[in-house]
């Protein structure tokens, strides 16, 4: 047995699916094409398989990670192919490779970057971009941020580390990077701070996507 890891992309309709909806899926998946997974031993045995950052319901992302046992001594030849031979309509398995093979640990998620597009249902206001930057360009942007352990007041704009604004087919397109792990801020918090603070503005709909995960030196997660 050992370990192995695979980046993969869940978008489109995929996106709405839950995250235990995923792992059977993941797990359904993989005994389509025959991949040798390990199960534990018991009376109710079950595969080991885990999401490194669980995406929220709805968000899409291309760079997402799951990490699970096999009991050949390799990755199969041709199993990203095998996989996506069988995944449903919006997951694409992009590399699977042992974890010995310079797998960083899941504890070393430290950021995370997304896209997010707002859309207006009268077209975007003519000084929404520059009103946000001007928002996000201060040193203190205070929200209350909701966890299991209640809610807190905090400085967004210390869980955030780099932000940029494109206008173009009639959206706003922000670039983000947020705290992730033990710290984590949903991008969600952005478009919570613009109705907060900017309140003139109603955006219609609001669309998460994550494009790369980072460890506490801004390098990207493998």
């Amino acid at each position: 047995m050992f370990k192995a890891r695979m980046r993969f992309a869940k978008e489109g309709r995929a996106k709405y699916i839950s995250h235990l909806d995923l792992m059977h899926t993941m797990q359904r998946a993989m005994a389509r094409c025959q991949m040798p997974l390990w199960f534990t031993e018991g009376f109710n045995q079950h595969a080991y398989v885990s999401v490194a950052l669980p995406l929220s319901t709805g968000y899409s992302g291309e760079y997402e990670f799951l990490d699970f046992n096999l009991l050949s001594e390799n990755v199969p030849i041709n199993a990203v192919e095998a996989l996506n031979a069988v995944f449903p309509e919006g997951l694409r398995a992009i590399e699977i490779y042992p974890l010995a093979d310079g797998g960083m640990p899941l504890r070393d998620i430290a950021w995370s970057k997304y896209r997010i597009t707002w859309s207006f249902a009268d077209g975007v206001p003519a000084d929404f971009a520059e009103n946000v930057n001007k928002l996000f360009a201060q040193p203190t942007v205070e929200i209350v941020k909701r966890s299991k352990r209640g809610e807190k007041t905090v400085n967004m704009r210390e869980l955030m580390n780099g932000f940029a604004l494109t206008e173009q087919d009639g959206q706003v397109i922000a670039e983000v990077v947020t705290a992730a792990g033990n710290n984590n801020m949903s991008p969600e918090y952005l478009t919570r701070a613009i109705a907060q603070y900017l309140p003139q503005y109603e955006i219609s709909c609001a669309a998460y996507h994550r494009l790369c995960v980072y460890n506490d030196k801004m390098q990207a997660f493998r």
